[in-house]
């Protein structure tokens, strides 16, 4: 019986040492094109970043920029590069003016010192969040396309996927979906009016941006005027899982279970061999450390299916080394409590019979 609470601790602790490792997971860059734009005005973007494939259980986000192009001078054709794609990220569309362009894959794309490179995401309730792209900047993967823009205005609208990073310890159920997108580039353009920004998540998930933007059910939302900041960044997670509460619930009631139990045999063992309740101290001991460590085991199970920001390494060793403690005494005292009040309730032993020595 000894060996039972360094077998359920040690069991305990196995989701820590994973935590030791490294839990942010890269996501794909992306972000507005770099090319050479002299003499191209954005009189108006539109910007919508789609979360809503993680209600499916696809790791991505679609990016969809429309971009109204004023070309006050002669016509020409510009060759545009985004940061855009990933590892096992396909998908990318560009239609100029509504007719489709050819695009393709460029494996080291250069990007210039302009990009800003987003380091965090925001908070869901916590601290900001470490983010980490797939590449360094410098030689990105991305998609490239040839824009013919006469003189005028015109229609360019550019469609992809990128894979995005998370913030967890492992596959996470609860973890923080992270994107990055950077608008810096956007200042290459001749000029830039308004940028429309929409998030789009499923309905009931948690969400925060880097810009402010207005959240009606599902959609957060913005209008600025001109480039609004280097980067816009943006987390999401979904709702805490329904299973949390109930475990908690069966955490503390298993303890119970384990206090009576332990408490109720100990205290009528103590008495039915004649003894002081005292004697019910091992069983009230041992029914205290199975309590405190069942109790901490589930609840740390339970904690770890919510914010996975929130439930590290840290965390799980407060429980083990201060929770568990201070769960085990407070156990072993119930457990002892019990074994008081069943040593009084119950009846002395019978003494043994003579009757058979009355017969002789």
């Amino acid at each position: 019986m000894r060996l039972l609470p360094l077998f359920l601790l040690t069991a305990l602790a196995a989701p820590a040492w994973a935590n030791m490792a490294n839990p942010v997971q890269p996501g794909t860059p992306a972000g507005e094109p770099a090319a050479a734009l002299d003499g191209l005005r954005v009189a108006r973007e539109g910007l919508t970043l789609d979360f809503r494939p993680l209600d499916r259980g696809r790791p991505f986000a679609i990016i969809e920029a429309t971009y109204r192009i004023v070309n006050t001078g002669e016509g020409r054709v510009v060759p545009l590069d985004f940061v855009a794609l990933g590892e096992g990220v396909d998908g990318a569309e560009v239609w100029v003016d509504e007719q489709p362009v050819a695009v393709r894959r460029v494996d080291a794309l250069r990007v210039p010192p302009l990009w800003t490179i987003a380091t965090s995401t925001p908070a869901l309730g916590g601290d900001a969040l470490p983010y980490e792209a797939d590449a360094e900047f410098g030689t990105p993967t991305g998609l490239r396309f040839r824009a013919p823009i006469p003189t005028g205005q015109h229609t360019v609208r550019v469609r992809y996927r990128v894979r995005l990073g998370s913030y967890d310890a492992g596959d996470h159920p609860n973890r923080v979906w992270q994107l990055a997108y950077s608008l810096a580039p956007a200042r290459l353009w001749d000029g830039f009016g308004q940028l429309d920004v929409a998030v789009l998540v499923p309905e009931a998930w948690e969400a925060a941006a880097s810009l402010p933007l207005r959240r009606a059910g599902g959609r957060l939302e913005g209008r600025f005027r001109g480039v609004p900041g280097d980067v816009l960044a943006v987390s999401v997670r979904a709702p805490e899982p329904a299973l949390r509460v109930p475990l908690r619930v069966a955490g503390v009631l298993t303890a119970l279970v384990v206090v009576g139990f332990f408490g109720f045999v100990s205290g009528k063992l103590a008495k039915r061999s004649g003894r002081r309740v005292w004697w019910a101290l091992p069983g009230a001991a041992l029914g205290g450390i199975v309590a405190g460590v069942a109790l901490v085991a589930i609840i740390a199970t339970a904690d770890d299916l919510g914010d996975s920001a929130a439930h590290g390494y840290g965390t799980l060793l407060g429980l083990m080394f201060v929770g568990g403690p201070v769960a085990i005494l407070v156990g072993a005292a119930l457990t002892q409590a019990v074994a008081v009040w069943t040593h009084r309730r119950t009846a002395p032993a019978a003494p043994p019979s003579d009757e058979r020595y009355r017969l002789n």
